[in-house]
């Protein structure tokens, strides 16, 4: 398989060797794997496009726009079809509302409309958007459009509290834009003038103010989300227009897919309308499609929900998109937010891997299409997985999501490893680095052609059903499931664990002298392997190792040895545990504790088999969690049947202190918040003291603020927030003083060993390793367990003493905790504040809110 770049602008489509060229005969949609790419920061294709002159463009700002463009992706198709890709997703490429006054940023993402029909001059013109169409066409691979139904730019909205919902002209504001625009230019979209009568009675428009409380679902769906202007999708003008506008793309370009921003703010029952209406002039957009010579056309929406461990309401309100009330199909996919979370909870944050066992049986219990769900790892609206997880995380977390259901879709600059939200891939663009990033020899970018390739090389892994077959309920470790289809089944295993794990008894559901042969390894090979007689298979994980087996022929085996056994234990435990059992004979046995072999406690048994023990549980900090204990023999690579138990800790108070409320205005006491409403007459980064208690060698923080708010809806229970904590370990060696990202460094000689970050949508812990003024330093495996207050104001963190090294004393211990906000990064400083950008600094002045210090006795 190949595909030519198209390098010259008037150069003929590229011939591939593997595809026609008209896009209709695409696979199965079951069957892609789908690249994402933000056309501004991507790869600029033609300089000449880039300044517009209104003063949206400049590289340094990531505010601004960059200058990458249609032109610029259809260059590097050999790219992006060397990876493997069989589809591209590219964000809106409509024409935007170049730069927002009141927000002081621009629209290069694409989700800020202003003609829905017209291509934004930034990104070139419709012969560009063509060129690439059929570019992607000849290499047999799929277009997919970001499209937006929601919402336009931000061209009105209303003075704080003055909004009526009887009177729409009360407290009407304009907002124009950096043209002095004050309207979309296309119709019926341009009619957005509360004070004018005929606009008011044609109500394109929900005449509303912003979103103030997102558990209301009128707001959600009528009301603006972040300052855009919410369109009235029960009004039938408006479903036509939109209906036809897009169809048309469909039509004048050959699009083979739409991603739908933002569908939890439209009700469900508009996508019955806008896929299937009955409209010859206006149809609904698989009809549009099916004119098109598309009928494999696909449409998948976004929907932000992310579920805590085993909770699954998130999940629920996605499917109810998917499928009505009625068992009846709307949207024919949703981006898979939920397991994203969990991935990354597991794989970047140290979660019990029984987590993400129980979001895939979920999955497959609640959404009734999941193989035709996109899955992801990172995107534009989320932290990078590398802004907090390791490489080796990274690459579980991709491989996991080439095998299972689903449609593995790659973010731009992921196979590059990129740490930063919306870096560009192309010398020129912000966070570049100055250079271009397109290296297909680069470690991720040659791992991922081995992950996808696995993934397409059998329908196994794209249709078929997974069943959990092994799990770790407590800490990182063991995860496996197998996937059936059609008769044929792999066999797919993670360690999650930064040392080995025991996958002990693993109950494969084969049957026996079943062949595992080795098909894929993150490092190294995997071993192979034979099904014992009683259908099980044993095997020692390398850390954060990811195998994969197909299963194959049979051969002859015979009835294993005794196995150890280990004594009922109490369902729950108090201080130490003592634990008794008998081996097969005397010699040694290893007590594992949830698969850790490196922590495993080696006894001797007597003559007569019997042994005991205590095993110290101090680093057990969680009570509900469920542990899984096993006696494993090495010399005849037997393991007991496990003991489940959980321990009940108790926390010791050992520093408590009070912050001033009101000191929230930075090191010179001349900083003020961001001005968009959400943040008026909130002191959310007040600090008013902390407690902090230990378990053994775990620490618990428990920090009150004055204002803890949840007005986003965040997984992590609160926003406007993010909490920066540094920890100093006494008679550690190393350490650093600087803080990252933060434009400063920390007070009085201090040095931090690991550095905490946490907001509503991320929390990730490093050590000093590598950390610099840009560097966060290393990514632990570990993160902090978050738990949220609300009433009482009250965020709490518990660091388990493997995250900090598990540190013989805690006497001594230093703790530096500061407040800020982050999106994607801290967010901005400038000496007038903005929507979202914190006023009365520097622009790199510190980027520290509030403070607080506590020395543990």
């Amino acid at each position: 398989m190949w595909c030519v770049a198209v390098v010259a602008r008037a150069a003929a489509p590229p011939a591939c060797a593997d595809a026609g060229a008209n896009g209709a005969e695409l696979p199965d949609w079951r069957d892609q794997v789908v690249y994402f790419a933000m056309i501004d920061r991507f790869d600029d294709g033609d300089p000449r496009n880039n300044d517009q002159g209104t003063g949206e463009y400049d590289p340094a700002d990531n505010a601004r726009w960059s200058g990458g463009d249609l032109h610029g992706l259809r260059r590097r198709l050999d790219y992006i079809h060397g990876l493997g890709a069989t589809a591209l997703w590219i964000t809106p490429p409509v024409a935007q509302q170049w730069w927002n006054p009141r927000a002081r940023y621009g629209g290069y993402p694409g989700y800020w409309a202003e003609h829905f029909s017209a291509v934004d001059a930034h990104y070139g013109d419709l012969a560009d958007y063509r060129a690439l169409a059929d570019a992607l066409h000849a290499c047999g691979m799929a277009l997919v459009q970001d499209v937006v139904v929601n919402h336009t730019g931000d061209y009105f909205g209303y003075a704080d509290g003055a909004w009526s919902a009887d009177d729409p002209a009360r407290g009407f504001v304009r907002h124009p834009d950096g043209r002095g625009r004050l309207t979309p230019r296309q119709a019926p979209f341009d009619r957005n003038d509360a004070h004018d009568g005929g606009d008011r009675a044609a109500s394109i428009y929900h005449w509303t103010p912003d979103i103030a409380d997102f558990g209301d679902r009128r707001q959600e769906t009528d009301f603006q989300l972040s300052g855009l202007d919410d369109l009235d999708t029960e009004n039938p003008q408006v479903r036509r227009a939109l209906r036809r506008v897009y169809g048309d793309w469909i039509a004048r370009v050959g699009v083979d897919a739409f991603r739908i921003d933002t569908a939890f703010y439209v009700p469900e029952e508009y996508f019955r309308d806008f896929l299937y209406a009955d409209d010859a002039q206006a149809p609904g957009i698989m009809e549009a499609a099916r004119r098109a010579g598309r009928p494999r056309f696909h449409v998948f929406g976004e929907g932000f929900a992310i579920d805590r461990a085993y909770d699954d309401a998130g999940a629920r309100k996605v499917e109810r998109y998917a499928t009505d009330a009625q068992g009846r199909p709307l949207l024919p996919g949703m981006i898979n937010f939920p397991l994203y979370g969990t991935l990354g909870d597991v794989f970047a944050r140290g979660r019990p891997t029984a987590e993400l066992a129980w979001r895939i049986g979920n999955m497959m219990q609640v959404h009734a299409r999941p193989q035709l769900m996109p899955t992801f790892v990172d995107n534009h609206d989320v932290d990078r997985f590398l802004a907090g997880g390791s490489e080796a995380g990274l690459k579980q977390a991709l491989l996991a999501i080439m095998t299972l259901p689903g449609i593995p879709t790659v973010y731009y600059g992921t196979e590059q490893g990129f740490t930063g939200q919306r870096e560009a891939m192309f010398a020129g663009g912000h966070g570049s680095g100055g250079r271009d990033r397109f290296d297909t020899g680069a470690p991720l970018y040659r791992y991922l052609q081995r992950a996808i390739a696995l993934r397409r090389g059998d329908l196994l892994f794209s249709r078929g059903a997974p069943v959990v077959l092994a799990e770790t309920p407590a800490a990182p470790g063991a995860l496996a499931w197998r996937m059936d289809h059609e008769g044929r089944s792999a066999l797919v295993a993670f360690n999650s664990a930064d040392g080995p794990t025991l996958l002990a008894g693993l109950e494969t559901g084969l049957p026996a002298g079943t062949v595992l042969e080795p098909l894929f390894a993150i490092d190294g090979q995997a071993p192979r392997l034979v099904v014992d007689a009683r259908g099980r298979v044993d095997a020692v994980l390398p850390p954060r190792a990811g195998w994969v087996w197909k299963a194959g022929g049979r051969e002859a085996v015979v009835a294993g040895g005794v196995e150890s056994t280990i004594d009922p234990l109490p369902a729950t435990v108090e201080g130490d545990l003592r634990v008794a059992g008998r081996a097969p004979g005397p010699g040694q046995v290893r007590l594992v504790l949830d698969g850790d072999l490196e922590a495993a406690t080696t006894i001797v048994a007597g003559s007569d088999g019997r042994w005991q023990a205590t095993l110290d549980t101090a680093g057990l900090v969680d009570p509900q969690a469920e542990h899984v204990l096993v006696a494993w023999s090495p010399e005849q690579a037997l393991a007991s049947p496990s003991q489940r138990f959980r321990v009940q800790r108790h926390w010791r108070e050992l520093a408590r202190v009070e912050d001033p409320a009101g000191d929230d205005h930075g090191p010179g006491g001349r900083y003020v918040y961001p001005v968009d409403a959400s943040w008026r007459g909130r002191h959310t980064l007040d600090l008013l003291g902390a407690t902090v208690s230990a378990s053994g060698g775990s620490l618990k923080i428990d920090l009150r603020l004055r204002d803890l708010v949840a007005d986003w809806n965040p997984p992590n229970g609160f926003d406007h927030l993010a909490v920066t904590a540094y920890l100093q370990l006494p008679g550690r060696a190393g350490g650093a003083t600087v803080m990252p990202l933060q434009d400063a460094s920390l007070p009085g000689g201090m040095r931090w060993h690991y550095r905490l970050r946490a907001g509503g949508w991320s929390n990730a812990l490093f050590s000093s390793e590598g950390a610099s003024a840009q560097g966060e330093g290393t990514p632990s495996q570990l993160a902090a367990r978050v738990d949220v207050d609300r009433e009482r104001g009250t965020l709490s963190f518990v660091l388990p003493a493997a995250a900090i090294g598990r540190p013989a004393s805690l006497s001594g211990v230093v703790l530096h905790v500061t407040t800020w906000d982050y999106d994607g990064g801290y967010r901005a400083l400038a000496p007038q504040p903005g929507g979202h950008i914190f006023g009365g600094g520097d622009v790199r002045g510190p980027k520290v809110m509030d403070e607080l210090r506590i020395v543990l006795p």
